[in-house]
């Protein structure tokens, strides 16, 4: 016997994510593709959360429900249903998400937002009528959640939801996500020098953690300062670390210690709050630079690139994986929607 789940992840990673499944040795039985972005895919209904936690996975719906229906009110009757049953007997906050498969594809206007967010209306309206002490625990766009219910309108008569206990992964993350699909919201900023600001963004996204002002942050591969931008937005001290130069504006802020130097080879005088890379270097490496810092805990917590010429190298991951956690890190893995051929390691010591 198995169940539809379905993952939200970057398009044109489809395969990727369904190729990194069969090398976590789920049980795959069927894997279709819904829409660019999303797969179904038919496990055993007792298949644990956190072990369908692949990295190229930006969300994920268990056990979804698919609904046919003609109109707003017979999509979201069941969602309701379900709902109530699920908050009846699980304490705590939790909330609602609408998806729509454009989103996906990062459309800020996609194709059938407005009528997803009606059906998400009358979901709510519903729960007036038969558990209205279940919206007083609901905290929209909340972080810290113990339910979330979500669904995703392929059209306009049909759409799959689940309703899931979130749990708590390695160094703060969560899964299911509970950013929207799994997506950071990522401002514009004509400032930055380079738009790799945008995986850092989302990385603090997902941990639910950033920066705190005053906080002495090291970037290695710094050049041109797209994720010093992103340090320094957050109040924190930065020493940039790379052989060429960031942009002129990052040079003359007064926060940023720039050194010409080889990031690999680079050890602070003292630990640090943050270590964050986008150091272009073999998969390999990766592990090498964590050895060179996490063992002396020279860091609280890091973000970190692992870039890849071809398809991914698991050994590699693992390698630097199993480096951050001897020396007493939690780590996890995800590849973001800003992501190209390329994962972000994400870890930290502290809560």
């Amino acid at each position: 016997m198995t169940a539809p789940w379905l993952f939200t992840c970057r398009h044109t990673f489809e395969s990727t994510l369904l190729a990194e499944m069969r090398h976590l040795q789920l049980p795959l039985m069927r894997a279709v593709e819904l829409a660019p972005g999303l797969l179904r895919v038919d496990l055993p209904p007792e298949t644990p959360i956190l072990a369908a936690n692949p990295a190229y996975a930006l969300q994920i719906l268990p056990n979804a429900t698919e609904v046919f229906a003609p109109s707003i009110r017979a999509l979201a009757l069941p969602i309701a249903e379900a709902l109530r049953v699920a908050l009846d007997g699980q304490p705590g906050t939790w909330d609602l998400h609408a998806l729509v498969p454009g989103q996906l594809k990062g459309n800020p206007k996609p194709p059938m937002r407005r009528r997803a967010d009606l059906i998400r209306d009358a979901v709510l309206e519903r729960l007036k009528d038969t558990a209205r002490w279940a919206l007083k625990r609901r905290v929209a766009g909340g972080r810290q959640l113990a339910v979330l219910a979500q669904f995703v309108l392929l059209d306009e008569g049909q759409l799959w939801f689940a309703v899931t206990p979130v749990q708590t992964l390695q160094d703060g993350a969560t899964w299911p996500a509970t950013l929207p699909a799994g997506l950071a919201d990522v401002p514009d900023d004509d400032i930055a020098p380079a738009s790799s600001y945008r995986k850092l963004v989302e990385a603090f996204a997902c941990l639910d953690r950033a920066p705190q002002p005053g906080d002495a942050c090291v970037d290695l591969g710094a050049c041109p300062g797209g994720w010093t931008r992103v340090l320094l937005q957050h109040g924190a001290d930065v020493t940039a670390v790379d052989r060429a130069p960031l942009a002129p504006h990052l040079m003359a802020d007064p926060r940023v210690t720039f050194l010409p130097a080889d990031a690999f080879a680079f050890r602070p005088p003292q630990p640090v709050a943050w270590l964050v890379s986008d150091v272009i270097a073999f998969p390999e490496r990766v592990g090498e630079l964590l050895a060179g810092w996490l063992p002396s805990q020279l860091c609280e917590r890091f973000v970190v690139q692992i870039k890849f010429k071809g398809e991914p190298d698991w050994l590699a991951v693992e390698a630097a994986k199993w480096v951050a956690t001897d020396a007493g890190y939690r780590v996890v893995a995800r590849h973001f929607f800003n992501d190209k051929n390329e994962l972000t390691l994400m870890g930290g010591r502290g809560d």
